[in-house]
């Protein structure tokens, strides 16, 4: 089985490949590719979808490859990424199981505490319900960044504002998940122990 690359050595390809270096990117696809396929194919079962989300995994770094010098935890921006294509598969496919044993994999994989804290809760749907909570601008800078991956000032440029507007925007709009999230703790709770074995 392919091993994944180090926290410091992701941290390093993603310094390289920020910089435009094709070797460090043609690195982290020779060292990742088999682990993302593996696991977009556990839950697509699925060749073709596989390795379509495979290769948008990897588009989607190298086409954002500017921004990534900027991320904090480039191990958990990577499963991010490959987390919502995962899902977007399953959610297109209507496979809501599914789904639910996703984001219970993704809080186990993901150091992202903000990440954890959403994706590990009653799945997709309880989720949507929170973020049909904000505003629309809100909204959208939240799908563009969380599910996009897409950085503050690519969502600034696109959306004509200040990386700062869309910073405090994202923090708002993720202040409010949360208390949604807090405030149904007990549906949270329930839906959790009915997935216990």
């Amino acid at each position: 089985m392919a091993s994944l690359p180090s926290d410091n050595d992701y941290r390093a390809l993603f310094e390289a490949i920020a910089a435009g270096d094709e070797a460090a990117f043609e690195t982290l696809f020779r060292q990742g590719r088999a682990i993302v396929y593996t696991r977009a194919f556990k839950w697509t079962k699925s060749a073709f979808a596989s390795e379509e989300i495979t290769q948008d995994v990897f588009i989607g770094i190298w086409t954002a490859r500017a921004h990534l010098c900027e991320v904090k935890d480039p191990r958990a921006y990577f499963f991010t990424i490959l987390y919502n294509k995962i899902s977007r598969y399953l959610k297109n496919e209507a496979n809501k199981a599914r789904i639910l044993k996703l984001s219970m994999w993704n809080a186990k994989e993901s150091s992202n505490e903000t990440e954890e804290t959403i994706y590990a809760n009653e799945g997709q749907k309880f989720i949507n319900k929170a973020i049909g909570q904000l505003s629309p601008q809100k909204k959208l800078i939240y799908e563009l960044n969380r599910r996009e991956g897409k950085s503050y000032r690519e969502i600034a440029k696109a959306l004509n504002l200040s990386p700062h507007t869309v910073k405090s925007h994202l923090m708002t709009a993720m202040k409010l998940i949360r208390n949604y999230l807090k405030d149904n703790a007990l549906s949270v709770l329930w839906f959790i122990v009915a997935l216990l074995p």
